[in-house]
């Protein structure tokens, strides 16, 4: 019983005490997990940025765009950008050849561009006015186009919504052509449309803005429109508008496309085309740029909360110990009462038993008379008037030879032997607690039994033992002094043992 209830109770205080570490959400005892209903929290939710919208898959592959911006001409001004984009072109309409790729949680579009030469009329007018940014666009002013490239680096996001996370890019028309970190954001709006946005620091240490709208036009997602708008952040001014058609090509239209090009525009640039590494910069981004924000391989913004056991738990598992808790005290003492009168009623019996006769060899025999005897005599110890009191009692239990007995544990033998509480113990409440006695009684008579057969029995030996030496006596005395006695009689007198 005690080992059940120990195991009980240990069982439910260390489900009360246990660390949260070592809980888990979502279990009986505990909170739902966050990450049930926020996958955010969800630690197995995919990453994968098509398995979240299936929208970014149908945008993969090889584009045709041609776009038209709403720049103008008198607006450049390749030493202020605040106001243009810093190329001389007005309402241009330039050919770009698009490679969008989506793979597990990253993203990656590598964007072609390509200009036409500039309008002669304009070389002829500026002919020194921006040596710089001519040198920039390199070959002959009117003669010559120019192309370039753009990088965009994405990631699905933390959000775990669909939506992306800006990693970096790379500017091909830049004198460093490696990847930089940037700022910028993608997400779904719909079903067919998307939505880009992004910031950049301007050469003029001002903020530059953009935000891009992507629609698809058919079921088959073949064709699609964008608009672009650029910003000053620090003026507010927009910079230029540009509008995109793009039509999905296979992969060997694009690169025929992007040659076929170079040829149209006359450019003395040289693309890093075909792509033979994992960007066209001279600096790819790391597998550590890349961890900077991959869900994947990044620290979680969005951890599962410590487990908590649930509030109407702890009330049951603290009712439940209480229970237990108080039924090992009461089962502890109910055993500790039982032993205690167990041991009060040994005690009675021995005591009685060292006064009644016992007959035969082997019980006693309890009759009324002896009974009717012994408590007269317990009775008559300080007054007989019929029934044992208290003071009557103590003195017959403390006589005796069971040792000594505490006054506690004899206030719980009286208790037991009167039953009508009165104070005063009648003759049958004297029968009556011996007879609830009959196991005590049993052994205080065996251990009664057991003393007086080895009293017995040694007496008996010293009997023999005393037997013997007369007789050695006898034959010894007849020998020493023959004739000397007339008869055994005379010579019993002589030798009885006078002890």
């Amino acid at each position: 019983m005690f080992s059940y209830q120990s195991t009980l109770l240990i069982t439910t205080l260390a489900q009360i005490a246990s660390p949260a570490s070592a809980l888990k959400c979502g279990q009986w005892n505990t909170h739902p997990c966050l990450g049930d209903t926020d996958k955010r929290y969800d630690p197995d939710y995919t990453n994968d940025i098509t398995e979240q919208n299936e929208l970014w898959g149908k945008m993969d592959g090889f584009y045709r765009a041609t776009q038209t911006s709403s720049q103008k001409t008198e607006r450049f001004n390749p030493i202020d950008l605040t106001g243009s984009s810093g190329l001389p072109y007005d309402n241009n309409e330039l050919i770009t050849y698009v490679n969008i790729t989506t793979h597990g949680s990253r993203r990656y579009e590598q964007r072609y561009l390509f200009y036409p030469p500039i309008d002669q009329a304009w070389c002829d007018e500026n002919p020194n006015e921006f040596p710089t940014q001519l040198n920039a666009l390199s070959g002959l002013c009117g003669i010559n186009g120019y192309a370039t490239f753009v990088e965009n680096f994405k990631v699905s996001s933390h959000e775990k919504d669909g939506s992306l996370i800006a990693v970096g890019h790379i500017l091909g028309f830049a004198d460093d052509k490696s990847f930089e970190p940037s700022v910028g954001s993608a997400y779904p709006a719909g079903g067919r449309s998307l939505t880009f946005t992004s910031e950049n620091d301007r050469e003029d240490n001002g903020k530059g803005s953009q935000v891009k709208n992507w629609i698809f036009l058919d079921e088959d997602f073949q064709v699609a429109r964008a608009v672009s708008q650029d910003y000053n952040s620090n003026t507010f001014d927009l910079i230029s508008s540009t509008n995109l058609l793009y039509v999905k090509i296979s992969k060997e239209e694009f690169e025929d496309g992007i040659e076929s090009t170079l040829d149209d525009i006359n450019t003395v640039e040289t693309l890093p085309f075909p792509m033979t590494r994992a960007c066209l910069g001279s600096v790819c981004p790391t597998e550590e740029d890349w961890c900077t924000k991959d869900p994947n391989c990044s620290p979680p913004l969005y951890v599962e909360p410590k487990a908590k056991i649930k509030a109407d738990v702890i009330a049951g598992l603290v009712v439940a110990a209480s229970i237990a808790l108080i039924a090992m005290i009461v089962a502890f003492f109910i055993i500790r009462s039982k032993q205690r009168e167990k041991h009060l009623k040994y005690m009675f019996a021995t005591r009685i038993a060292e006064n009644i006769e016992i007959e035969g060899s082997t019980q006693m025999i309890l009759t009324a008379d002896a009974l009717k005897t012994e408590f007269e005599r317990i009775d008559a110890s300080i007054e007989k008037d019929g029934s044992i009191s208290r003071e009557e009692l103590w003195t017959f239990m403390t006589s005796g030879k069971i040792g000594t007995m505490s006054e506690s544990d004899f206030d719980v033998l009286f208790r037991a032997i009167d039953l009508d509480k009165s104070g005063n113990i009648d003759f049958l409440e004297f029968c009556n607690f011996i007879s609830i006695c009959g196991t005590e009684m049993e052994h205080a008579v065996s251990h009664m039994e057991s003393a007086f057969k080895e009293t017995k029995d040694a007496k008996i030996s010293r009997a023999s033992t005393i037997i013997a030496q007369t007789n050695v006596r006898k034959s010894q005395m007849m020998k020493v002094h023959p004739g000397m006695f007339e008869d055994e009689e005379d010579l019993s007198l002589v030798t009885e043992d006078k002890a």
